[in-house]
């Protein structure tokens, strides 16, 4: 066996499980507790309790018993360090590093709470961390069966006095809230690197327990986020009746927190990063202690006078903080928070010592939605300290229809959405091919749904159809591309060309493959032909044919009957066939 830890109820050694090879840790407690059968039998009930408690944040006890008179207790063995030796380490946790250690404790606590089991003295040395970043609680049971034995020898109060809760220093009992106390304080000392409290004795820092508050960790670290400040101080409340109702509770509204902590190293990290702990105890570590509760009937001892003043201390401490507390009227303004975000209003409340309650929200105009609309009692009245003071939050604007704005102008949406008592947001171009330019294609909040009174309504406004490529019509006769070019407007020109025929599309605008929005217009140039040429021969072909034939080149027609004749054939022409004529000249045709 190998001692590898020593406290204040015995001593822990490592050691090896034959049977289910297996390493084991074995706390030997001391001799002295063995010879008072009251401890006797409370080891053995809290023993039996805390075997059957089963959690992985929880150190295991696989077996106990007693060997020549030494009480003993097999536990899990647990690679890695304590919460105290990382503390040592690192001076303080980051709020993300030490919300993982302390949500890990609370489900561990809840567990325990579930079965009965109330630890009592939970603190840095009672949390052991894994190379993994798992924490085990350990020693329940033990605190208890400790405890209970001081306390029935002495009418003393045991355990750690900077962790103790002032129901404990009082004497009264212990329940589940008493634990959440200690946590509060172990989480204040992980933030800060300290205990809230100190003093040269354990009656000094008990005496601070009971008189004065648990300051803000952020006075000490003012990386500490606020939210962490109001979770400390909800958990270290000195009526339990304030904190939260079961380990449950806080560990669900610590994770609400965590959720917006900036990323640390992981805590399993830290773990691996320590070199291996030495088995000594640490002289600067919490130990575990005696504190006078009353007065001890039987023989008074030598320095009974010292006992006697420590119990008048206690008495007088005991006595000015119930008085303090319960006597002395503690009055406060109600701080002006109306206006004000939900979070800075519940800081500023928190304060001024005062206990904020939320009512359901309402509708607003003026206070944005998340914020203070009302506070009762109201801003500026004298109450006592603790009081409630209740937030109504504000909802934002009342909601409204949204106007259906699909298919409207402009100016016809914008006058629907003022009389709706809404305003018209941005406006986004976009091609539509089911709507017409100008027009609106989509709106930001649908028509019939609702949305705040006021807000504006972004809509989407149809440029036209989407623009098209362009056909390649170059070549082709004029019919043909206006064929082809039936969803845009088609606008002619005409040029002379000597190697084009007439009638035949020279060139277009804009270019082939051009995306051109329909509707728009595009211009075709077609060919006149060339602009000097033959003029062809056209005697002996009738009237009519002949005059079609001197159009189509371009060329104006002019007939005369000869005289005395009837006849529709054409007999002569001036100029005569072949003669040399410019596009656009007169042809003069002769019938008989």
């Amino acid at each position: 066996m190998e001692r590898i830890a020593a406290g204040g109820m015995g001593e822990v050694f490592r050691a090896h499980d034959a049977v289910l090879d297996r390493e084991v840790a074995v706390k030997v407690l001391h001799p002295n507790l063995a010879s008072d059968p009251g401890f006797v039998d409370r080891f053995r009930r809290e023993a039996r309790a805390a075997a059957g408690l089963s959690h992985p944040n929880i150190v295991g006890v696989h077996d106990w018993g007693a060997v020549d008179g030494v009480y003993f207790m097999v536990m899990e063995f647990v690679r890695g360090q304590s919460l105290r030796d990382v503390l040592t380490a690192e001076g303080l946790l980051a709020p993300a590093q030490a919300a993982d250690v302390l949500m890990q404790v609370l489900a561990a606590l809840e567990h325990a709470h579930r079965k009965g089991i109330v630890h009592r003295d939970v603190k840095p040395e009672n949390v052991l961390l894994t190379r993994d970043g798992v924490a085990k609680v350990t020693d329940f049971g033990l605190a208890r069966a400790y405890a209970d034995a001081r306390s029935t020898q002495t009418g003393t109060i045991s355990g750690t006095a900077h962790y103790l809760a002032p129901e404990q220093l009082l004497g009264e009992p212990a329940d589940p809230r008493t634990d959440l106390y200690s946590v509060g304080i172990v989480a204040f000392e992980l933030l800060t690197g300290s205990a809230p409290f100190d003093g040269e004795t354990s009656v000094a820092i008990a005496y601070k327990h009971l008189r004065d508050r648990v300051p803000r960790p952020s006075a000490r670290n003012t990386t500490v986020p606020k939210g962490l400040d109001g979770w400390v101080g909800s958990m270290t409340e000195k009526d339990r009746e304030l904190r939260p109702e079961s380990a449950t509770e806080a560990r669900r509204d610590l994770a609400a927190e965590a959720a917006t902590f900036p990323a640390a190293v992981p805590i399993g990290r830290l773990v691996r990063e320590m070199p291996a702990s030495s088995p000594q105890p640490d002289p600067g570590r919490a130990p575990t202690v005696v504190i006078p509760r009353g007065k001890r009937a039987g023989r008074r001892r030598r320095g009974g006078w010292l006992i006697g003043s420590i119990l008048a201390v206690l008495a007088l401490a005991a006595g000015a903080w119930g008085a303090w507390t319960y006597v002395i009227p503690h009055s406060v303004d109600v701080p002006r928070v109306t206006g004000l975000s939900m979070a800075a209003a519940t800081a500023r409340i928190q304060d001024a010592d005062l206990t904020v309650s939320l009512a359901p929200g309402d509708y607003s105009l003026q206070v944005p939605e998340g914020h203070v609309l009302r506070i009762q009692p109201a801003t500026g009245a004298t109450v006592r300290t603790g009081t409630k003071v209740t937030l109504t939050p504000s909802l934002g604007p009342p909601l409204v229809p949204v106007p259906d704005l699909m298919g409207k102008t402009i100016p016809e949406a914008r006058d629907l959405l003022r009389k709706a008592h809404f305003t018209l947001g941005k406006q986004t171009p976009r091609f539509s091919d089911r709507f017409p330019q100008g027009r609106v294609v989509s709106q930001s909040e649908p028509g019939s749904v609702t949305a705040p009174q006021g807000s504006a309504i972004d809509v989407v406004v149809s440029k036209g159809p989407t623009p098209q490529p362009l056909p390649k019509v170059i070549g082709k006769s004029e019919e043909q591309a206006r064929n082809m070019l039936t969803a845009w407007v088609v606008k002619k020109e005409g040029a002379y060309s000597d190697s084009v025929p007439r009638g035949q599309v020279v060139a277009q605008d804009p270019d082939p493959r051009t995306r051109v929005q329909p509707g728009q217009a595009v211009t075709i140039v077609v060919s006149l032909g060339p602009k000097f040429f033959d003029v062809p021969n056209f005697v002996g072909m009738k009237k009519d044919a002949a005059i079609a034939a001197i159009q189509a080149l371009g060329l104006r027609a002019q007939w005369y009957p000869v005289p005395g004749s009837n006849g529709d054939t054409v007999v002569s022409q001036l100029p005569e066939g072949g003669t040399r004529v410019r596009a656009g000249s007169t042809v003069t045709i002769y019938v008989a």
